[in-house]
C-alpha cells in the first residue's frame, strides 16, 4: 500500500468543495425566494397576479412591460454579451415602473442599477400606489391598459 498522505488531502478537498456549493446554492435559493417574494408585492401593487413573479425570466418579462418595453428583451439576459442590452433596457423599464410608483430621478434608477434588491424592497413595502399614467410611455402589461384594438 503506498500512504503518501495526499488521499487525506484530495478527500477533505473535495469535502471542503461541495460544502462550499451547498452553501452557494442554500444562499442563491434563499436570495432568489426574498426577490421573488417582494418582487410579487410589487406586481400585487400594481395589479398584476403575483405568481408571475416567481417563475424565472418571466417574471422580467412581465417587468419589463410594466415598464413600457417589450417582454421579449428579457430573453437577451440569457444570451452572454448581448445581455447588456437586456441591463439597459432593465434600466429604463425601472425608470418607468419607479416613476409609476412615485419614485423618479436619477437617485431612484441609481439605485436599481446598484441595489436592486433594496430598489424592489423599498418598492414592495412602501406606501406608493400604481399610477401608469405618471409614466413618460404607457405600460405594455397591467390593470386598466387598453388593448390596442380597443378603441
Amino acid at each position: 500500500m503506498n500512504d503518501n498522505g495526499y488521499g487525506a488531502g484530495a478527500a477533505a478537498a473535495a469535502a471542503l468543495v461541495l460544502v462550499i456549493i451547498v452553501v452557494y446554492l442554500v444562499v442563491f435559493l434563499g436570495v432568489y425566494a426574498l426577490v421573488a417574494w417582494m418582487l410579487s408585492r410589487v406586481f400585487a401593487k400594481a395589479g398584476v397576479l403575483p405568481w408571475k413573479a416567481w417563475v424565472p425570466v418571466f417574471n422580467y418579462w412581465v417587468f419589463f412591460e410594466m415598464g413600457g418595453q417589450l417582454g421579449w428583451l428579457a430573453l437577451l439576459s440569457l444570451i452572454p454579451g448581448v445581455n447588456i442590452v437586456a441591463a439597459v433596457f432593465a434600466c429604463i423599464a425601472a425608470w418607468h415602473v419607479g416613476s409609476a410608483f412615485q419614485k423618479p430621478g436619477v437617485g431612484w434608477l441609481l439605485l436599481y442599477i446598484f441595489l436592486p434588491v433594496i430598489w424592489i424592497g423599498i418598492i414592495a413595502f412602501d406606501g406608493s400606489r400604481w399610477e401608469p399614467e405618471k409614466m413618460a410611455v404607457r405600460p405594455l402589461y397591467g390593470p386598466n391598459v387598453p388593448s390596442p384594438t380597443a378603441a
